[in-house]
């Protein structure tokens, strides 16, 4: 019997997480399987990158993943790294607005009930404010269905002073989106399901206090020693696979099965096509033979994002940076990024970490900008607003060009007619960033349902 030809173009979290579950079933159900993983870059992992500074470690990418869903833990505990899994740095938990060259705390969604008291008695909120909040669990559900943006239901619950002191400068500094563009239904719908389920929010984050407190408070994990153990792990376990790298792919054709084009001049013949990829590559991939196919994928957008990582001496920064926090700028204020983390201090507290995040969606043209004039912009701003005036002992600049999905209004209903157009094209499956949701987590969940859900051909 012929194995059967799985070709996966995409050598990032989604990829080798699908490759991964799909040699999981080969060893259980004895598939005769042939499993190739075709990565564009000189390295896999895509944004799961760690860099190293005389034994200190910083993540050039995604940074943590999310707690509330099991699946990447679930994960690393299979690969052998439950050891090593810790909770993230504490800046998720806190968020500072800056405003007239003026840090100030912004108050965050509650989780406890101290972050209620906390949200009610910010001075950042007047009066009327918090009165129009506490009128929330009174406003009628909305009764239409169908989409809507993050900020119409933030001012339908919360009001218009709300949505512009709180939830906008947040959304864009910590999703970097546009929330008068972000759908909800695709990236928060459990809060679509609250107003469905509770009537109200008041009714859902009381209930998301009760579980923390019975689960435990921490919503973040990375690993003790970088992401990037996660990715070194996924390839020790895909020994049995073909992993290739330095290999972009120029075009993927059908006819009676998938003919994929190396830029090379090579051909290779599958089966079974995964694109791993973000929407837009694979909209290119497939723009001869999959014309229909290829204008719903270009359809979902994508932002280009910059990361600017700085290690310093931790004396030498001011009193006021020895916390951590998520430092976002307030509607209307330039500043030279789009969120900065301060991530804290190292374990033996010689050394402190930060991290400027640069959108191009948030600061347009950002990106065409040289590594030397970001690297220069950022120590200039933490110069005069802070007064370090120290050089960093690292400093560093990775690109992510079209890596953040968008997620626009009526995303779902976008990613319905790429299911259905793609049904027309037999072997055909996507992973990858931007199809349902984002984010490490969710990447590793859609390749497992995926890796599960897949039929073979008996050849």
């Amino acid at each position: 019997m012929n194995k059967c030809r799985v070709v996966i173009v995409g050598g990032g979290i989604s990829g080798l997480s699908t490759a991964f579950f799909l040699s999981r079933r080969i060893s259980q159900e004895h598939l005769p399987l042939k499993i190739t993983v075709l990565e564009a870059s000189d390295r896999f992992g895509g944004v799961l990158r760690t860099l190293i500074h005389e034994d200190l470690r910083m993540e050039a990418g995604a940074d943590a993943f999310y707690a509330g869903k099991n699946d990447a833990t679930d994960l690393c505990r299979e690969l052998g790294l439950r050891e090593d899994v810790i909770e993230a740095s504490p800046c998720f938990r806190r968020f500072f607005s800056l405003k007239n060259k003026k840090p100030f705390l912004v108050p965050g969604l509650p989780g406890s009930f101290f972050d209620v008291i906390r949200l009610l008695n910010s001075p950042r909120l007047n009066f009327f404010t918090k009165c129009r909040m506490l009128c929330e669990p009174f406003i009628p559900r909305r009764e239409e269905g169908g989409d809507e943006s993050l900020a119409s239901f933030i001012r339908r619950r919360l009001g218009q002073n709300f949505y512009q002191t709180v939830a906008k400068p947040l959304v864009q500094g910590v999703y970097m989106m546009d929330p008068e563009r972000l759908s909800l239904e695709a990236m928060f719908p459990r809060l679509q399901q609250a107003e469905k389920t509770y009537g109200s929010l008041a009714g859902f984050f009381l209930n998301r206090i009760i579980k923390k407190r019975e689960t435990g408070s921490a919503e973040f994990f990375t690993l003790k020693h970088g992401l990037e153990g996660l990715v070194h792990a996924l390839v020790r376990e895909l020994g049995g696979c073909e992993l290739r790298g330095s290999v972009p792919v120029r075009q993927c054709a059908y006819n009676t099965g998938w003919k994929i084009s190396l830029e090379d001049g090579t051909v290779l013949h599958a089966d079974i096509l995964c694109l791993a990829i973000n929407a837009s590559d694979s909209s290119k991939l497939l723009s001869t033979t999959a014309p229909g196919l290829s204008q719903a994928l270009s359809n979902i957008r994508y932002d280009s994002i910059a990361a600017v990582n700085l290690i310093y001496k931790s004396k030498d920064i001011p009193a006021w940076g020895l916390g951590s926090g998520f430092l976002v700028p307030m509607d209307g204020e330039q500043y030279p990024f789009s969120s900065l983390k301060w991530l804290g201090k190292s374990a033996d507290g010689k050394h402190f970490f930060l991290r400027a995040f640069l959108s191009e969606a948030m600061i347009p043209g950002v990106f065409s900008r040289s590594d030397k004039i970001l690297k220069q912009k950022i120590l200039t701003f933490l110069n005069d607003f802070f007064g370090i005036r120290a050089k960093p002992l690292f400093i560093n600049v990775q690109r992510y060009p079209n890596a953040l999905p968008q997620c626009q209004t009526g995303h779902l209903e976008c990613m319905a007619r790429i299911r259905e157009k793609s049904l027309q094209y037999p072997g055909l499956f996507f992973a990858g960033n931007g199809f349902r949701e984002f984010g490490i987590t969710d990447c590793i969940r859609q390749a497992r349902i995926m890796a599960s859900s897949l039929r073979f051909p008996i050849l």
